[in-house]
């Protein structure tokens, strides 16, 4: 054509292409609206932001790629590589330990290696002589006689411990200190002089200054075998004369029974005497003395500190102390003659019973200081005797008021 002029330049050709651009991306637009189906309703795309930034900046070809991609599967879009996704531990196992450092100047502490069987028969034998040693410290430092049985016992003990190797001058020293409580080296004293008193019931003996204070102590040992034991006095009882008993009275029928002291005590005096045959008093502390009347057969240790002929009264002599073990015997007996029971009474120096106001009686120690004996006896063992208590057995001798025993 005439008159016209074209410019082939780079500045000529961007209208055209510009154009062509605009042409294209209307016919798309087009061919998407026509190829929704009248009948369902046209959805809307999920995310057309992200669409629209993807569309900015692409060439032709990559659109067309894009527009005739299957539905279902999202176009390739280069990204940043993500980072890998630690592995999660399914069943995590304590952390190893950690070796500690420990400092050259930390000074480390051995542990001796298991004793062998021969140092442990040592030590056990060491054990056994000390425990020994201990008992027979504490009795010879009394200074005064022990009990047959406690003597026959520590000296098993230290034959024992001998024969299995002990040391032989640790053993003869225990030796010598256990001779000095020897029962069988014990001398005679002198009988007190009689008492002018004329009752049978003798006052008892003031406690020696090596007793130990105690207002209350506590019977843990049975005064004899309790199956034989039929019935039970309570104190305090009137004999024919009048004759106030303030002891109780335990009926065993002439069966022949043991007799033990009923805590740790010291015989302290006793009496040999026609009818008797033997009275033994035995102190538990310096205020409480234990009696026990009519004992036919006591222990060598004790009978050998009487006279070997009975005397015409009861009163009782002092006697060398001997010191009994709660539970060790004294001896036996079958009771009196006639009715074979035997006497078992307890006097406090600091109690004063209805009997110290009453002018007929208040002259002697043993009526106004008696109290209920089986008082002193752990609970357990008191209710033993409470269940045997029989206050009308002995005819002869009637209860005489309120019971000592309440």
């Amino acid at each position: 054509m005439t008159g016209m002029t074209f410019t082939t330049g780079k500045d000529g050709l961007a209208p055209i292409v510009a154009l062509i651009i605009v042409a294209v991306l209307l016919a798309g637009g087009g061919a998407a609206y026509l190829a929704v189906s009248p009948k369902e309703p046209m959805r809307e795309p999920e995310s057309p932001a992200p669409v629209e930034r993807r569309e900015k900046g692409m060439s032709l070809e990559v659109k067309e790629q894009a527009e005739n991609a299957p539905p279902m599967r999202e176009a390739t879009v280069p990204a940043a590589p993500a980072e890998t996704p630690k592995p999660l531990a399914l069943s995590p196992l304590p952390p190893a330990p950690v070796p500690q450092k420990v400092s050259p100047h930390v000074q480390r502490i051995a542990v001796p290696p298991p004793l062998p069987s021969a140092t442990l028969a040592t030590t056990s034998a060491n054990v056994k002589l000390g425990e020994l040693e201990r008992e027979i410290v504490i009795v010879a430092g009394d200074a005064r006689p022990i009990g047959p049985e406690h003597y026959a016992r520590l000296k098993a003990g230290l034959d024992a411990e001998a024969a299995g190797g002990a040391d032989a001058n640790t053993v003869a020293k225990l030796r010598t200190m256990l001779q000095t409580v020897n029962p069988d080296a014990i001398p005679l004293l002198l009988s007190s002089p009689p008492s002018s008193s004329p009752s049978t019931e003798q006052d008892p003996p003031v406690a020696q200054k090596s007793c130990e204070n105690n207002l209350a102590p506590v019977f843990t040992n049975h005064i004899t075998d309790m199956s034989k034991v039929n019935y039970i006095v309570p104190p305090p009882t009137m004999g024919a004369g009048p004759s106030l008993k303030p002891h109780s009275y335990i009926g065993t029928d002439h069966a022949r029974v043991p007799v033990y002291a009923p805590i740790a005590s010291t015989l302290k005096s006793g009496s040999y005497y026609v009818g008797g045959p033997y009275m033994l008093e035995l102190s538990a502390s310096c205020e409480v003395t234990v009696r026990f009347g009519h004992i036919t057969e006591p222990v060598d240790a004790i009978k050998k500190l009487l006279p070997s002929e009975p005397k015409q009264d009861s009163r009782t002599e002092e006697l060398a102390p001997v010191s009994f073990a709660a539970g060790e015997l004294l001896g036996y007996t079958t009771g009196t003659d006639l009715a074979g029971n035997w006497d078992f009474g307890v006097y406090n120096s600091v109690t004063h019973n209805r009997y110290a106001d009453d002018p007929a009686w208040n002259n002697s120690a043993t009526y106004t200081t008696a109290v209920c004996p089986f008082d002193y006896f752990a609970a357990d063992l008191k209710a033993v005797y409470v269940a045997k208590f029989n206050s009308t057995a002995l005819g002869g001798n009637p209860p005489h008021g309120e019971s000592f025993c309440r």
